[in-house]
């Protein structure tokens, strides 16, 4: 099953104080973080309407959405990677289940499509050459008689792994028996966010 997910993806403001507002950095964040709402929000509105219909996931397997950015030096953030395989763990050891151990070989292939998207500018399982989740994860050389892909942009990583149990789709991966294994890229763009993907496979 292939699902994705967009989540919150603009800059937290309300926590600055008003010193920091006033300072150069404080000005240059506010002015970015109001560009930032300013491009993005046309962008994501339809998404936006169809999850309020009750659809399951904010982009179908075949769909994309252009980002108004691109980031071509993202920090890839183990330490972030860990903490939201331990915090998948917890939500299938909560409902019965086993939990999924950490698969470096497709994590890498969820590193690379989060630097993918970022670097290309857009959201979507299916890459701007066509590739699914599933011919890249093959091309990899990765085996599997079963998979999923599950992606977020979002602030923050509760605020991604928040998003993806609150969604129908997403949480059905996170929770679905047959997985067994999963690879998980994270990469920091900055005040752009947290670009996630999240590979499971038998």
């Amino acid at each position: 099953m292939v699902t994705a997910s967009l989540l919150s993806v603009f800059p937290i403001m309300t926590s600055m104080s008003e010193s920091g507002r006033d300072s150069k950095l404080g000005s240059w964040t506010v002015a970015k973080a109001a560009w930032f709402h300013e491009k993005i929000s046309p962008v994501f509105a339809a998404l936006f309407e169809k999850m309020s219909e009750g659809s399951n996931a904010a982009v179908g397997e075949d769909e994309s959405v252009e980002l108004p950015f691109k980031v071509n030096n993202p920090k890839r953030r183990p330490d972030l990677e860990a903490e939201m395989l331990e915090l998948v763990n917890a939500e299938r050891r909560d409902n019965g289940l086993k939990p999924v151990e950490a698969d470096p070989a497709i994590a890498e292939v969820a590193v690379k499509h989060s630097a993918d998207m970022f670097a290309r500018g857009y959201f979507s399982h299916l890459n701007p050459d066509g590739k699914t989740p599933f011919q890249r994860i093959r091309a990899e050389g990765v085996n599997f008689f079963t998979a999923g892909e599950n992606l977020a942009l979002a602030q923050t990583l509760d605020i991604a792994h928040r998003g993806l149990m609150n969604s129908p789709g997403h949480r059905a991966n996170i929770l679905r028996p047959a997985f067994g294994r999963l690879g998980i890229g994270i990469l920091d763009g900055g005040i752009y966010g947290l670009m996630i993907t999240q590979n499971f496979r038998n």
